[in-house]
């Protein structure tokens, strides 16, 4: 065997080595969830409007309406945010007819990127 085969062969081999011994850094964790402090902070009750409109589109319920957010968290994800918030929702004209949903949803502000997860009554 040449000289230099023998060399190649011998470092491929140690490189090959220690790449198995070598141990990659675990995948880097989720963002935390964050708390909505301000649950009447605009963006946060057009998230909240836009989950009552997709539901209620999607399942003919179209007398659905926005009341307010009771509670949310924030988590960034994908270029955008993860929405999990508490929505009063109301029935009909009605007080007696507020119910509270708990939405779950991911879009990026200022743009038409929205997807409405799950929207389900407490």
């Amino acid at each position: 065997m040449a000289p230099s085969l023998r060399a190649l062969l011998l470092a491929t081999f140690f490189a090959v080595a220690v790449a198995q011994n070598s141990t990659s850094p675990p995948p880097p964790s989720e963002p935390a969830w964050t708390t909505v402090t301000n649950t009447s902070d605009l963006a946060i009750q057009q998230v909240a409007q836009f989950d009552i409109r997709i539901y209620a589109l999607s399942t003919g319920k179209l007398q659905l309406g926005f009341v307010g957010v009771v509670s949310g968290q924030t988590q960034p994800f994908n270029g955008g945010y993860n929405y999990l918030l508490v929505i009063t929702v109301s029935n009909g004209p009605a007080p007696r007819n507020n119910r509270n949903y708990n939405a779950s949803s991911w879009g990026i502000l200022g743009t038409m990127s929205w997807k409405l997860w799950s929207f389900t009554l407490v």
